[in-house]
């Protein structure tokens, strides 16, 4: 087991991922793998055992080290709600344009295979509050809790927090999955799709706090955040 090549065992990994991202779980096949590794199928026995085991290490490298991040942003209670959305808004975004299949790959395999996924997503990050104790600097319920005490300040409007997040993903994840509808519907070539994206988080951003904030908290809402996302992209293009 020692004298495994850990660049071949990379090689492999990058073919898997491509493959598993394109044909899913259940579509790949190990040969396909190893071709597209340039590698013999024995060889690719000989690192992974079985297309299970092969799988299982992609999908926990690729939660832990891409949506687990995202997942802590929302649950992290030395972030204000209002940072919470900002950042996790723009932090998909970003991440998505980064790895284009992921969000499809992600939305299949939670179909196909929905407790398998929850079991590897649980060992990343919790899910719940029974999962706290291994995770003690993180609070499950922040995200709701700060929702809760902004609309007792009357700066919120009388949202359910749990339809708030889900409108929110939904908003960040269309434009993924519908990739190939979105870009021939506006006739978009690769470099405008990009710029689309980039675009969208801020509509997002800004559509998010129209359902969450009330009309005059929004409003000083709004100047500011301009203000401060005009600095960002001045010190950015600088």
């Amino acid at each position: 087991m020692t004298n495994k090549d850990s660049s071949t065992e990379e090689i492999i990994k990058v073919a898997a991922r491509n493959v598993f991202q394109r044909q899913g779980f259940s579509g790949a096949r190990m040969q396909e793998i190893a071709d597209e590794a340039g590698i013999n199928k024995m060889m690719l026995h000989y690192y992974f055992r079985s297309k299970q085991h092969l799988f299982d290490v992609i999908f926990e490298e690729d939660y832990s080290n891409l949506m687990a991040p995202l997942a802590v942003i929302l649950r992290n209670p030395e972030l204000h709600v209002e940072q919470q959305i900002i950042r996790f808004v723009r932090g998909y975004h970003e991440t998505m344009i980064e790895h284009p299949r992921l969000p499809l790959f992600l939305i299949h395999e939670f179909a196909k295979n929905p407790h398998k996924v929850l079991e590897m997503a649980q060992k990343a990050i919790p899910v719940s509050k029974s999962e706290e104790p291994a995770h003690p600097q993180l609070s499950a319920t922040t995200f709701m809790d700060q929702i809760e005490e902004g609309k007792a300040l009357g700066r919120y409007n009388d949202v359910d927090a749990r339809q708030l997040a889900v409108s929110m993903l939904g908003m960040c994840t269309h434009a993924f999955i519908s990739r190939i509808s979105v870009r021939t519907a506006y006739e978009m070539t690769d470099e405008q799709y990009v710029k689309f994206l980039h675009e969208r988080k801020e509509h997002v951003i800004d559509h998010t706090f129209r359902i969450l904030m009330k009309p005059d908290y929004y409003g000083k809402w709004k100047k500011k955040y301009q203000k401060e996302y005009q600095k960002e992209k001045d010190n950015t293009s600088t």
